[in-house]
């Protein structure tokens, strides 16, 4: 009992520390040069495609190369933006 409180409670740190690191921007540029609320339906979509153009790109790209690394890394970042984008527009 002790241990699964323990475990808990060491969950919730980890994850306000999380929550803590990773600002959000307020506002998001698409493509397009267009800029808007971060969180909106626009600026989710517009992830959604850079995700796939990110996706397409690495995957034409050698395997181990450092080419296809990088978009590995740019591909990581995106989904991050995209996991808050999504947590925003969920809650408004």
């Amino acid at each position: 009992m002790m241990n699964e409180l323990r475990l808990a409670i060491r969950e919730i740190i980890c994850e306000q520390r999380r929550a803590s690191t990773t600002e959000l921007p307020d506002k998001h540029r698409t493509m397009s040069g267009k800029t808007v609320s971060f969180g909106c339906r626009t600026c989710v979509q517009d992830l959604d495609n850079r995700i796939e153009d990110a996706k397409f790109r690495r995957d034409a790209c050698p395997f181990r190369s450092d080419s296809r690394e990088h978009y590995n890394g740019i591909l990581k970042v995106l989904r991050r933006e995209l996991r808050g984008a999504r947590k925003i527009l969920e809650n408004s």
